[in-house]
């Protein structure tokens, strides 16, 4: 009984082949792996960096030793004051695509889809730019 009579020897090679490069890459992967014994390394402190952290820890120190006066929010003063503020009023929403061109958002829009034609003319006068379609260029929503 011949199980691999009817198997071309070319493709048992070829199989036998991609076997072998597995394990050659996994011996490879797995070998090459660098020990890690668990150390934590660290880098040898310049006498600046001493001195710039030894600098903000005393500031940090100045800024929670810092107290505030709650006092003046109780002066007739201060409660005197009056806002003297402008209520802005809602603006129209922006185009969704600030880069398109104003011929696409009018198509998005649901608005002609027809763009202006350049026109050849026989006189050396320059043709007008193309005109933009009636919109404001901006998406409401």
């Amino acid at each position: 009984m011949n199980i691999f009579g009817n198997i071309d020897k070319k493709t048992i090679l070829a199989f036998l082949f991609m076997v072998v490069l597995l394990i050659v890459f996994l011996f490879y992967s797995l070998s090459n792996k660098r020990s890690d014994s668990g150390e934590i390394t660290t880098l040898p402190i310049s006498p600046l960096d001493a001195k710039l952290g030894r600098e903000l820890l005393a500031a940090l120190a100045k800024l929670k030793s810092t107290k505030l006066d709650k006092t003046i929010f109780d002066d007739p003063v201060f409660n005197s004051l009056k806002d003297f503020g402008v209520e802005i009023a809602p603006q129209p929403i922006g185009r969704r695509n600030p880069f398109a061109s104003f011929e696409e958002t009018a198509d998005t829009k649901g608005g002609s889809s027809t763009k202006p034609k350049a026109t050849e003319s026989a006189s050396s006068k320059p043709t007008s730019a193309p005109k933009a379609p009636v919109s404001d260029g901006f998406d409401i929503e």
